[in-house]
């Protein structure tokens, strides 16, 4: 992982194309899964999250890649992605367009949750009388 802040290098920072087992249509949201889905659905979520992070790195471009790591991988994003996949899965999608649903999602809500939290702090600054909009 590259350092605090800087942008990943070039193509080294892409995954390797993973394309889920035929099997993953199988897992269901609504039903309990196996220990092998429950394996399957991590690697799946977690090549989702990868995607993820490498489109946001592409669109902002400096971005704190610790940051961002840590805000997509915590719990509560690693359970909704999960979710969604399954949700999508079980909706009739094919896994890999199952996981596309589930990364934009994912984009969206890290785009959604850091201009909130620009907004807080531009109002903060300016409830205290700084003003100052960044």
């Amino acid at each position: 992982m590259p350092p605090t802040g800087a942008r990943a290098p070039g193509p080294a920072h892409r995954p390797t194309r993973y394309t889920p087992l035929g099997k993953a249509t199988s897992m269901r949201y609504t039903a309990p899964l196996s220990r092998a889905q429950a394996d399957r659905l991590g690697k799946d979520v977690g090549t989702i999250i990868d995607f993820a992070a490498n489109a946001i790195i592409d669109i902002r471009g400096e971005v704190n890649t610790d940051e961002l790591m840590r805000s997509l991988t915590a719990s509560t994003a690693i359970e909704v992605t999960a979710a969604r996949y399954l949700k999508a899965l079980e909706e009739g999608h094919r896994p890999e367009q199952a996981a596309a649903v589930a990364g934009t999602a994912l984009v969206f809500d890290w785009a959604d949750a850091t201009l909130e939290t620009r907004a807080r702090l531009q109002q903060e600054r300016a409830i205290e009388g700084d003003g100052a909009v960044q």
